[in-house]
């Protein structure tokens, strides 16, 4: 047998060197993409609450934030809607104890706490939020509402109810958290940490909607096709 005749080739070295450039310059590619749609998301962040011009059906309170059911509560004493629900309540929360639960409220009249503060307790998250918000809302007849929530939190927050609930006339108002530190917010960790978690959560959140507005009307034909062949 001659030697050498069952001898491994080697894969050439500058495949392998090639292949890890590819992969250097994609990450690298979606590093400066990532950063690109941070700062610009960052523009997108209002830094100051305004008062809805309008009154509306209902004000919406997401919770997980500092001083969103307080502005809530103050909408709700100003006449902003009639009604204040408050979606992503932990399931621990007794609404007959709401005074101690919720200290923004404790100033309240039992009366309107009783008639006009509802609690929502079917969201873990924001996507949660949209949708328990939306089958409220669709139940009781609202249409209108204002979406009070952290600003920081509040493109996220617009993109999923925009997508829940399209047909509804929706109001922002942004909360501005005291301790999140716009001006220079590069500068602050723990602002720019919690930016940086929020934008990743928005691209995610975005190409989820993309795909379910690629999907929805694709399986809507299909149905309404099987409808007519039947």
């Amino acid at each position: 047998m001659a030697r050498g005749r069952y001898r491994f080739r080697r894969r050439p070295e500058g495949s392998w060197r090639i292949f890890a450039t590819v992969i250097a310059l994609v990450a690298l590619v979606l590093a400066a993409a990532w950063t690109v749609g941070l700062v610009r998301y960052v523009d997108r962040i209002p830094t100051g609450v305004e008062a809805p011009a309008e009154a509306a059906d209902a004000i919406v309170v997401l919770t997980g934030g500092s001083r969103r059911v307080e502005a809530g509560v103050a909408l709700l004493v100003a006449g902003a809607a009639p009604v204040l629900f408050v979606s992503g309540v932990d399931h621990r929360v007794d609404p007959t104890r709401i005074r101690e639960l919720l200290p923004e409220v404790g100033a309240l009249d039992p009366a309107i706490i009783d008639c006009c503060i509802v609690l929502g307790y079917d969201a873990p998250d924001t996507f949660g939020n949209a949708r328990e918000t939306a089958l409220w809302m669709r139940a009781t007849g609202r249409r209108s509402l204002i979406l009070v929530t952290s600003n920081y939190h509040l493109p996220r927050a617009r993109l999923e109810f925009e997508h829940a609930f399209p047909e509804a006339i929706l109001h922002s108002y942004p909360v501005v958290p005291p301790d999140v530190r716009m001006t220079a917010w590069w500068r602050w960790p723990g602002t720019f940490g919690l930016i940086s978690s929020e934008w990743s959560k928005f691209v995610f959140a975005r190409a989820r909607v993309a795909l379910a507005n690629l999907i929805l009307p694709a399986a809507s034909a299909d149905s309404k096709t099987n409808r007519e062949q039947n």
